[in-house]
């Protein structure tokens, strides 16, 4: 599609405000408009805040920014990739920005990167606007890029591989098929026997009922599912949550030496040996209502909330 350039109205003037759930706002001051647009799938908006850098919103939520996005996606990326002897072949679905793929190749054992976006539109403004996200990753010869569906995709492949990382938007709209058994169990069947599944969750705090019911779901499929948690400021309640999900690898018992060892040459700026250990540490009342499968005692809101995400 062809991009264009306008100037996008702001609820609250010159700040940006993201409600996720009802009662709840999370606000950035603008200091300026970069871009407004829209996909066939959704709105896009690049702007330019005090705090955050340059930072995309899809349907008004932050996706990403450039001062943070390394805390996300090095916490999606290194975690299953660090706790594999030697990954070769990692799936990426969603991350239209490339930050994710920027890290997957990051690890020199990787010899074939796919990545599947449903939006070109996407890409194609992170590019323009965010650059430094991906810094140069599509260009790389390992990379596949799939403009198209990311569960039609899985659910079809005859490929395996030994990561598949979902770094989609919230579970509504087109990206909700991305949360269903249906694609836990297509990623179950394309994943190697010692493969690491990981998606992003969600805010533990406010967005509980979603959380739970995806770990519930995922546990449906997997014999073994761990929930780790990262600090991540543009995203709403600060406190983010990822599931990882295996056959049997447990990823929380990676020994912090075979962890140091596997990014001997990959420089981070978050995730360390001794953080990976301690994402996987939960909240009480969090751990205890996600191994009973519960959604009602998770996070701070009663699952009647209204999402407006």
């Amino acid at each position: 599609m062809e991009l264009s350039t306008h100037e996008p109205v702001f609820p609250l003037g010159r700040w940006f405000a993201e409600a996720p759930i009802q009662g709840f706002r999370q606000g950035y001051h603008v200091r300026r408009e970069i871009y407004q647009g829209r996909s066939p799938y959704q709105s896009i908006q690049v702007i330019e805040t005090d705090l955050l850098g340059t930072t995309l919103i899809l349907e008004g939520a932050v996706q990403t920014s450039s001062v943070d996005e390394h805390i996300y996606h090095e916490m999606l990326v290194h975690p299953a990739l660090c706790a594999l002897a030697a990954p070769r072949t990692v799936l990426v679905i969603g991350g239209g920005d490339g930050g994710a793929l920027r890290r997957v190749l990051e690890h020199p054992t990787v010899e074939r990167a796919v990545q599947v976006e449903l939006d070109r539109a996407v890409v194609d403004t992170c590019l323009k606007y965010l650059p430094e996200i991906s810094a140069g990753a599509f260009d790389d010869p390992r990379v596949e890029l799939v403009i198209g569906d990311g569960a039609r995709y899985l659910a079809e492949t005859n490929e395996r591989f030994d990561a598949i990382l979902v770094d989609s938007t919230d579970p509504v709209g087109p990206a909700e098929a991305l949360f269903s058994e249906a694609f836990y169990r297509a990623a179950f069947r394309a994943l190697a026997e010692d493969g690491v599944f990981v998606t992003q969750s969600g805010s533990p705090l406010l967005m509980g009922a979603e959380l739970g019911k995806a770990a519930r779901q995922l546990r449906r499929v997997f014999p073994v599912v761990a929930p780790y948690l990262a600090s991540i400021p543009s995203y709403p309640g600060v406190i983010w949550s990822f599931l990882s999900a295996t056959k049997g690898k447990d990823l929380a018992a990676v020994p912090p030496a075979e962890i140091e060892r596997r990014l001997e040459g990959i420089v981070t700026r978050y995730y360390t040996p001794a953080m990976h250990q301690a994402a996987f540490v939960l909240p009480a009342d969090l751990a205890r209502s996600l191994a009973a499968g519960q959604d009602d005692a998770v996070g701070l809101l009663p699952v009647s909330a209204a999402v407006s995400r």
